[in-house]
């Protein structure tokens, strides 16, 4: 008898015990000055390995020392107090909690998100001290809010989201060779790279520079969990245009680490469809993610920059391997 395979599982635990070794005595995570940006994805991480206790005290510790009473989690460095991904943090945050019950910490803290919800198109707004016509809405930080509304239950958020994703869409004026992801408004899709930033703008198949490969993968990934909540099938067909950028790109776009994302909208699609291609897709990039794994569990994130270990890149990797393990459990046999 032959003994299954599952790399994906074995990846995922070995930087769930790196990430356990990050969780101090009181329960805070890594470098507790960078507050939320440091700790916001390890919850959710360690609650995929199994580590739960190590997820509840860390969840303590920003019950005790990072929730405000408006529902916002920090700290926040000064850096990030104007970034246009300032809510992305909070949605790691509310899905982990609210997965693991800790409904004090999800429900309000979804309230908070909704503060910045335009009710108008549906989606989210990228700032924290503007919400008009003219503030721009991201694809990636509008889904992490949708996350949260989803998990929560603000079903018509979540669906004001799908109808904003759909709406991005069918405004694309050259896809799949490129995705524009980011929307106001006043101007509809924006399809020039405001200030020369490209990355933050669109998404291409030239593979000279840094992409944000992450946008079909989360938007798909939103999207199937939004069909599985509604049962409503324009969700899927949706999710399947979403992909189908990432069968225009080539084996650049699925070396970085941002593809991550893009190996759960492809587990999400395997296991609602059953299709072939996107258990191909979701263990492409998830022996990706292995084979960049360091012998301490850890990933580095070259893409910002930084040397060493990374904290961030760690968990969310954790997290995406499991869902590839979710999707195609076994893989192989040995023996």
């Amino acid at each position: 008898m032959g003994r299954i395979v599952d790399r994906f599982r074995e990846a995922r635990d070995r930087g769930g015990r790196y990430l356990l070794g990050q969780v101090h005595e009181d329960g805070s995570f890594g470098d507790p000055g960078l507050g939320v940006t440091e700790y916001y994805k390890a919850p959710a991480a360690l609650a995929s390995c199994g580590l739960s206790g190590a997820a509840g005290r860390l969840l303590n510790w920003v019950s005790r020392n990072g929730f405000a009473e408006n529902g916002d989690f920090g700290p926040r460095p000064r850096d990030g107090l104007n970034s246009y991904y300032y809510t992305y943090y909070n949605a790691w945050v509310i899905k982990a909690a609210h997965r693991l019950g800790r409904f004090d910490l999800s429900q309000r803290g979804t309230d908070f998100l909704m503060r910045f919800r335009d009710a108008e198109s549906g989606g989210f707004y990228s700032s924290v001290t503007e919400g008009g016509a003219e503030t721009e809405q991201d694809l990636w930080v509008v889904s992490g809010s949708g996350w949260s509304a989803l998990y929560t239950g603000r079903l018509d958020a979540a669906r004001g989201v799908g109808v904003w994703m759909r709406r991005l869409m069918e405004a694309q004026p050259n896809y799949p060779e490129e995705m524009w992801t980011v929307y106001s408004r006043a101007r509809g899709l924006i399809t020039e790279a405001l200030d020369g930033d490209d990355f933050r703008y669109v998404l291409t198949r030239d593979e000279s520079r840094d992409q944000s490969f992450y946008h079909p993968g989360i938007a798909a990934g939103f999207l199937c969990r939004l069909h599985m909540a509604t049962g409503e099938v324009e969700w899927l067909d949706l999710a399947r245009e979403y992909m189908r950028f990432c069968e225009h790109v080539g084996d650049y776009h699925f070396r970085l680490l941002r593809a991550g994302k893009v190996g759960w909208g492809a587990s999400m699609l395997y296991t609602l469809t059953g299709e072939e291609k996107y258990r191909e897709t979701a263990m492409r990039v998830g022996d990706n993610l292995i084979a960049s794994q360091s012998d301490t569990g850890a990933w580095e994130w070259a893409e910002s920059g930084r040397s060493g270990p990374s904290n961030d890149a760690t968990a969310e990797l954790v997290v995406w391997l499991d869902e590839i393990h979710q999707a195609v459990g076994g893989d192989g046999t040995v023996g």
